[in-house]
């Protein structure tokens, strides 16, 4: 497995373009950057996949569309946010549902739905790998928002516990910042440590 990392938009999210074999994804493409298009290069886009639907992760989906022929997914509970920042003329060619299995050239990512940052969040996790792509809901030294509408501050919670107990250990590929171990940020990320301290005590 490939990956390579741009970083896009003014809050500097990382896009990743995941290939076996000259065969792929693209994972959040948050602006329609031609130099994204310079990385995929000759290589064969089945998807677009989306962590989430905030504009930061999303804006470059319809561009890469167009110029690979690329079908674009996200978890359903986004839509709404989708559409408010993309309008209802852009719209998915399907969605991605918890425990379902993409196969791209023999790599299966498979979804878990990880709410909180966003009611559609999602992690893709790469088994064979042993790699995550966390969106953000889980970054080096840091976790996702809970700020924004349609963020919950207990579903992030449940979010980051299910990860956190996936046995062994995954590489990190976060929405921000750089890659990272799911063993480190267990043992060093100072808002694991105290998840339940994250609500306030709600």
């Amino acid at each position: 497995m490939k990956v390579q990392t741009i970083v896009l938009t003014e809050y500097q999210s990382n896009c990743y373009i995941v290939t076996v074999d000259g065969i792929g994804v693209v994972i959040d493409p948050g602006a329609p950057d031609p130099a994204l298009l310079d990385l995929i290069g000759n290589s064969r886009i089945l998807y677009v996949l989306n962590t989430h639907c905030h504009p930061d992760h999303i804006g470059g989906d319809d561009f890469v569309r167009r110029h690979c022929g690329a079908q674009v997914f996200f978890h359903p509970d986004d839509q709404p946010i989708f559409e408010f920042f993309m309008g209802k003329r852009v719209k998915p060619d399907g969605f991605l549902y918890d425990g379902q299995v993409l196969e791209v050239n023999g790599l299966a990512f498979e979804v878990l739905h990880t709410p909180g940052h966003s009611p559609g969040s999602v992690v893709f996790k790469v088994e064979r790998e042993r790699t995550l792509f966390t969106g953000d809901l889980l970054f080096a030294g840091s976790i996702g928002r809970t700020d924004f509408p349609g963020s919950d501050p207990r579903q992030m919670v449940r979010s980051l516990k299910r990860i956190l107990a996936l046995p062994g250990d995954y590489t990190i590929y976060s929405g921000h910042g750089p890659a990272t171990k799911l063993s480190v940020e267990r043992w060093t990320n100072p808002f694991l440590q105290d998840l339940e301290g994250l609500v306030g005590g709600l």
